[in-house]
């Protein structure tokens, strides 16, 4: 039988989880991740906040585990997803450092018969995700790094090397496998070496899950949370296999003060020199000079009209914001992975200044207007007519909004109002419409493209400050 655990219930763990790591009254931070944990669902939450190389907040809230009492503690191992590239970031400059390879490398240097067209492709594109190679499938999960890349000389390149910013696993596997071969050492070693071991990082490594026959059997990580998913009104364990080949992309766990201490250490110096935190911190340039979407493995953005820089993963397991012109770094990991990436730019906003308010014109089409308000508040519900979306737009958004999308919208709560603040014709027939939606929990620009028919061809929520 199936375990409910409803709504108060989530409130109640919200509430024990601030008495027991506080012990004083909720401050707004606190507030904050509490309404999100109850509105979303969320068993447990880690949160920690450096600023200027200096860990000033440090905090844990609710339950690591809901099958027997675990409170979150800044120590609590979470699943970071994606967010494992920032670590694998750093791994590959300390490699960089020492002189064992070079992001200019020709990666043909490392695989003996590799096609010529991999002679123009080099380890930072690999690591900018702008490589061209195409992504590598179906290959049993115990696979390793090297395997995966044999498997990709096998393929053409899916676009020419440096032409655009496509983010994608083969990259990182093949990375993976470079990184192993010039070291002499298995990825999880390498990080134990060069980040855990230096910085002294006691809750961040990998459980090793692998499957063997019809058992799954991992390594004991002492206190790790688990990984949850709310569907139906209940909450399951949703837990990922990473097969061992994408470590350097995904499955590493670690804990809010781990990945702070980290973030500190590389503001500081006291892990890379300056040109290479640079490096990690400043966007692959492609081949027609535009930025990337890219560094060495962290992701870029811009929020609030400030340039960040990190990365998210799971979508919401890990959001880990780097603000370079403030050094604000803010980390928030949750057990729940029907979440979408909010409580990093939630918390955020409580230090940063209040970003200027956009003027809302004159909506020329509020047929359409209206439509998206209906979709949106269905979609909240569980209901996506595929019928609102162009034919090319139909199957991704409808997962979407299915899924993680109707996670944002539940969380975020209902809405409360909408303005058009900017509309412009495009040369491929659509109108492309930015929105600023008003929910009650949130306020959140959506990016929104239809046809002369009112199709739309894409919603979603704005990345970035492309008004």
């Amino acid at each position: 039988m199936i375990q409910k655990f409803p709504a108060q219930t989530a409130a109640l763990a919200v509430a024990l989880g601030l008495m027991t790591v506080t012990g004083v009254r909720a401050d707004p931070v606190d507030d904050a991740v509490a309404r999100f944990m109850d509105a979303g669902h969320i068993p447990g939450v880690a949160v920690a906040v450096v600023d200027s190389g200096r860990i000033v907040r440090l905090q844990g809230y609710g339950q690591a585990n809901l099958e027997w009492p675990s409170a979150v503690t800044p120590d609590t191992p979470f699943q970071t997803a994606s967010a494992s590239k920032i670590f694998a970031g750093v791994v590959l400059m300390r490699l960089v450092e020492q002189g064992v390879l070079s992001l200019d490398d020709p990666i043909t240097l490392y695989f003996e018969g590799a096609p010529e067209s991999w002679s123009r492709i080099t380890v930072r594109h690999l690591a900018g995700h702008v490589s061209g190679l195409a992504e590598v499938r179906g290959l049993p999960s115990d696979a390793n790094a090297q395997a995966v890349a044999a498997e990709a000389m096998k393929l053409p390149l899916a676009y020419e090397p440096g032409a655009e910013s496509r983010y994608g696993l083969t990259d990182f596997v093949v990375m993976t496998a470079i990184m192993e071969k010039a070291s002499g050492l298995s990825y999880p070693d390498l990080l134990q070496r060069e980040v855990s071991t230096p910085l002294g990082l006691t809750h961040t490594g990998f459980t090793l899950l692998r499957e063997d026959g019809r058992v799954r059997a991992a390594d004991v990580m002492p206190g790790r949370a688990r990984v949850y998913g709310w569907r139906d009104g209940v909450q399951r364990d949703e837990e990922f296999l990473y097969p061992v080949n994408t470590y350097a992309a995904g499955g590493l766990y670690s804990s809010a003060r781990d990945i702070a201490t980290l973030m500190a250490a590389l503001e500081t110096g006291r892990l890379l020199t300056p040109e290479s935190f640079a490096l990690l911190t400043t966007p692959a340039r492609l081949n027609d000079g535009r930025d990337g979407a890219f560094g060495v493995g962290w992701t870029f953005d811009r929020y609030g009209g400030l340039a960040t820089v990190g990365h998210t993963g799971g979508p919401a397991l890990a959001d880990v914001m780097f603000i370079p012109s403030r050094g604000l770094t803010v980390i928030a990991l949750t057990n729940q992975r029907r979440f979408y990436p909010l409580l990093s730019h939630v918390i955020a906003d409580l230090t940063l200044p209040p970003t200027p308010v956009a003027p809302v014109i004159a909506d020329s089409r509020p047929d359409l207007t209206v439509a998206l308000l209906r979709m949106l508040a269905a979609a909240a519900n569980g209901v996506v007519d595929p019928t609102v979306f162009t034919d090319q737009a139909r199957d991704g958004a409808a997962a979407f909004y299915k899924d993680f999308g109707q996670a944002m919208l539940t969380a975020v709560g209902p809405i409360e109002g909408m303005d058009l603040l900017s509309e412009r014709a495009l040369d491929d027939g659509l109108t492309r419409r930015l929105y600023r939606v008003r929910f009650q929990r949130r306020t959140i620009d959506f990016v929104v493209r239809a046809d002369g028919a009112g199709r739309f061809a894409e919603i979603r929520p704005l990345s970035g400050d492309d008004i």
